[in-house]
C-alpha cells in the first residue's frame, strides 16, 4: 500500500505585482521520497519553498501537511508541523554557539526550565553531531568563528535536529545545500539523506543536475512559475533536464575548443610578486595580462580564494607586492583597487556584495555614484543614475518587476547579474576578480555569465577566475594556476585547442 503524502500542494499561485511567480502549481511528497526540484533562476523555486516553509503566503491554492490543511503564511506553524528548511543564504545567529543555534526556540520543550539547561542542550547537540558524522563541528564553538562551509553544515544539522524531534514523518527542504561544501562534506550530506530517507520526506533543490539525478526518486521541473513536468528518475539525463528547464539545448559557450579570448598584450595589468598573507598563502607569483582569463584552482583551504581577495584589496599582504599596470601599490585596499579599476565579485554575494533591503537600482549604481555626482556641488544627478541603472539592467537581462523592489526579492542569478552590472557601470575596469561567480545559479544564467566573462576579456579586461568547479575553470581559463597548501603548485596553459583534463589539474591539487 502506498503511503499517504506527507506534503500535498494543490493549485498554488503567487504574484508579485505583474510578475506571476507561481501559477497553479501542484506537487506531493511521500515518506521515503526525495523530490528533486529544478528550474532556472526566476522559475519560481524560491517562492515555492517559501510557501512550503510558511514564509510566503500564496494568493490561491491549498497546502496539506500529514493530510491536514496547513495555515498559509505561518512559518511557526509549519515548523511545528515538522517542516524545516536549509536555505542557500545562511540564517544562523553568529554570536551564539553551535548548540544554541541547533535548538534555538525549542529549548524549554526539549530540556525544561530547570538549572543545567545549557549542559543538557550541549549533550543533545554532541549526540546529534556524532550521529550525523559532523566530527569537525564543536557544539561549543561560536558560529562566527566557523568557516562558511562549517556554518552550512550547522544549518543542515539544525534541519535534522528538527526532523528528529517530530513524531510524524518530517519534511526537510534542502535549497542549494552543497553550494559552499567541499566534495567530502557533500558526500556526508548525501549519506545522511540516504540513511534518513525512510523516515523523512525530502525536497532537494540544486543547480548541480548530477547531484539531483543521484539523490532524487522523482523530479519536478519548473519554468516561468509553472510545472513543466513531473517524472520518475529513471534513466533521465542532465541534458534532458536542461532542455525541460530552459526550453533549448545546452550551450557549450563556456568551453569552446576553437575560439579563445587569449591575452592581447604581454604587459601585465596585475601582478603578485613573492606575495604572502599571514597563514593564507606564501610566496605567490601571479601575472594577469589584458584579455587573459587566469583560473585559480585548488581544494577548499588551498589559498586560492585568499589570493583572489588579495589582488582585489580585500586581504592585506604580510609580505611581497601588488603591482597594477606596472606600478607597485604600497597602499592597497578595496577602495584603492576600485579607483584603479580592479573590481571584485566575492563568493558570498548576500553578505559581501548586496544591500538586501536596498532597491535593485541602488545596488547597481552604488558602484559608480562617484561618477554621477556634479563636481561643483557634489550632488547626485538622479536622472542620470536612473537612466544608467535601467540601461545596465536591460543589457544584462536582469529580471525584476521594477528596479525599485528590494534586491532580496530577486533570484540568485539576477542578484549576481546586479553585481556584475554595478562594476560594468564604472566603465574603467582593468582587472575583474571573480570568486565562485556562478555559485547557486541555474544552468541558463550560468551560460549568460560565461558569455559575459568572455565578452569582458575580449574587451581587454584581465580576469581572475576562482571557482570550485574544475570543469568551469578549465573551460573558461586561458591559463590555470593551481594552489596547494598556500603555494602555487603548478601553472598549466589552457588554450582552446588543447585543454587540460581534470586529472591534469587534480594531480597538482593533492
Amino acid at each position: 500500500m502506498t503511503a499517504a503524502p506527507t506534503l500535498h500542494l494543490t493549485g498554488v499561485s503567487k504574484s508579485y505585482g505583474p510578475v506571476r511567480a507561481l501559477q497553479d502549481v501542484s506537487l506531493e511528497v511521500r515518506p521515503g521520497e526525495v523530490l528533486g526540484l529544478i528550474g532556472e533562476n526566476g522559475a519560481g523555486k524560491s517562492t515555492l519553498i517559501g510557501v512550503v516553509a510558511g514564509t510566503v503566503r500564496p494568493d490561491a491554492g491549498v497546502v496539506r501537511v500529514h493530510g491536514r490543511d496547513a495555515p498559509l503564511g505561518d512559518a511557526r506553524a509549519m515548523s511545528a508541523s515538522g517542516v524545516s528548511v536549509v536555505v542557500q543564504e545562511q540564517a544562523l545567529v553568529e554570536s551564539l554557539r553551535v548548540y544554541e543555534n541547533l535548538y534555538l526556540g525549542r529549548e524549554v520543550d526539549l530540556v525544561g526550565r530547570a538549572p543545567g539547561r545549557g549542559r543538557r542542550l550541549r549533550r543533545l547537540a554532541r549526540t546529534l553531531l556524532a550521529e550525523l558524522h559532523l566530527d569537525e563541528i564543536d557544539a561549543d564553538a561560536v558560529v562566527a568563528d566557523l568557516t562558511y562551509p562549517q556554518r552550512q553544515l550547522v544549518e543542515i544539522a539544525k534541519a535534522f535536529a528538527i526532523a528528529g524531534g517530530s513524531d510524524a514523518p518530517p519534511i526537510i527542504l534542502l535549497d542549494e545545500p552543497t553550494s559552499a561544501l567541499t566534495e567530502h562534506e557533500a558526500e556526508i550530506l548525501f549519506d545522511l539523506i540516504a540513511r534518513w530517507r525512510d523516515r523523512v520526506a525530502f525536497i532537494y533543490v540544486s543547480h548541480i543536475l548530477q547531484d539531483v539525478l543521484r539523490l532524487s526518486t522523482r523530479l519536478l521541473v519548473l519554468r516561468d512559475g509553472r510545472v513543466v513536468d513531473t517524472l520518475a528518475n529513471d534513466e533521465v539525463t542532465d541534458q534532458q533536464l536542461h532542455a525541460l528547464m530552459v526550453g533549448r539545448a545546452r550551450s557549450t559557450d563556456y568551453y569552446r575548443e576553437e575560439e579563445q579570448s587569449g591575452a592581447q598584450d604581454d604587459t601585465p595589468v596585475a601582478e603578485l610578486r613573492s606575495a604572502s598573507s599571514a597563514a593564507d598563502f606564501t610566496q605567490v607569483d601571479l601575472v594577469v595580462r589584458p584579455g587573459e582569463i587566469v583560473g585559480l584552482a585548488g581544494v577548499v583551504g588551498s589559498g586560492k580564494s585568499s589570493v583572489a581577495a588579495a589582488i582585489a584589496g580585500a586581504l592585506p599582504l604580510s609580505d611581497g607586492e601588488v603591482v597594477i599596470a606596472g606600478r607597485t601599490r604600497r597602499r592597497w585596499s578595496v577602495s584603492h583597487a576600485v579607483r584603479q579599476g580592479v573590481l571584485y565579485v566575492p563568493p558570498e554575494r548576500a553578505r559581501d556584495s548586496l544591500f538586501p533591503n536596498a532597491s535593485v537600482r541602488s545596488n547597481i549604481t552604488i558602484g559608480f555614484l562617484d561618477l554621477l555626482a556634479r563636481r561643483s556641488v557634489r550632488l547626485l544627478r538622479i536622472r542620470d543614475e536612473r537612466a544608467r541603472a535601467t540601461e545596465l539592467s536591460r543589457r544584462l537581462a536582469v529580471k525584476a518587476s521594477s528596479l525599485s523592489v528590494p534586491v532580496r526579492e530577486l533570484s540568485g542569478g539576477n542578484q549576481q547579474k546586479t553585481v556584475f552590472a554595478r562594476w560594468i557601470g564604472r566603465g574603467h575596469c582593468q582587472v575583474l576578480v571573480l570568486d565562485d561567480p556562478t555559485r547557486g545559479i541555474d544552468v541558463g544564467t550560468r551560460e549568460e555569465i560565461y558569455g559575459l566573462i568572455r565578452s569582458l576579456a575580449a574587451d581587454g579586461i584581465g580576469v581572475v577566475l576562482c571557482t570550485e568547479s574544475l570543469e568551469e575553470v578549465i573551460g573558461l581559463a586561458d591559463r590555470v594556476v593551481v594552489m596547494r597548501d598556500g603555494r602555487v603548485s603548478a601553472e598549466i596553459d589552457a588554450p582552446g585547442s588543447t585543454k587540460p583534463t581534470e586529472i591534469d589539474i587534480v594531480e597538482h591539487m593533492m
